[in-house]
């Protein structure tokens, strides 16, 4: 075998060294560039989740004046709020003051739905009731607007939703809605509903 040039030489040490940044490449560089770009993915999740925690903490003042807030909203409501109570009060009193301003009932619709909260362990009911009452009878103009002034001078949280009359003004057909909140005032009593229920012999009223 013929001895091996210089230029030969070179060519396979040249070949060899390629070789061996090759192996070296695959073998070290590479897998760290894969733990860099995996370890940087890592970073930016935990960086994320810094983020997200770090602004929850920031919160903690106002998530604690919220609180506040809505506590004294509650306790405004529960004051102001007119008492809990049976469908049959409420149309009770209704019918009581209607009558006292010489209004005619053809027809009183009560429902009630109690407010509820998102708690452990699934929904929990406030002790607040939205309650929504129709009224349609018959009365003088002066009458039915008397009869809702009442209502509103009861300074509760009532809201007249809706009015409707038709007929001339000695004698309307009227179609009265309202929408007011009540609340579970048993330690506080509020006698605005309190209401005997009775029959005196011989009276089908429903009440007395």
């Amino acid at each position: 075998m013929s001895k091996l040039g210089n230029k030969e030489t070179i060519l396979i040490l040249v070949v060899i060294n390629f070789m061996c940044y090759y192996l070296l490449f695959m073998m070290g560089v590479n897998p760290i560039k894969a733990t860099i770009q995996e370890n940087k993915t890592q970073i930016e999740t935990l960086q994320a989740e810094y983020d997200e925690k770090k602004e929850i903490v920031d919160s903690e003042q106002q998530y604690r004046d919220d609180i506040e807030r809505l506590k004294a909203e509650k306790v405004e409501l529960f004051a102001t709020g007119f008492p809990n109570t049976n469908p049959e009060s409420l149309h009770a009193f209704m019918n009581k003051e209607l009558q006292a301003n010489s209004v005619t009932i053809s027809n009183i619709n009560i429902a009630q739905a109690p407010r509820k909260v998102n708690a452990d362990g699934g929904e929990r009911e406030t002790g607040i009731f939205d309650n929504t009452i129709t009224i349609v009878a018959t009365g003088g103009y002066s009458n039915v607007t008397k009869f809702i002034e009442t209502v509103e001078n009861l300074e509760k949280t009532s809201l007249l939703t809706s009015l409707s009359l038709s007929g001339n003004a000695a004698e309307m057909q009227t179609n009265i809605q309202y929408s007011f909140l009540s609340a579970d005032k048993t330690e506080t009593p509020d006698d605005i509903f309190d209401h005997q229920f009775g029959q005196a012999a011989g009276n089908s009223a429903l009440f007395k």
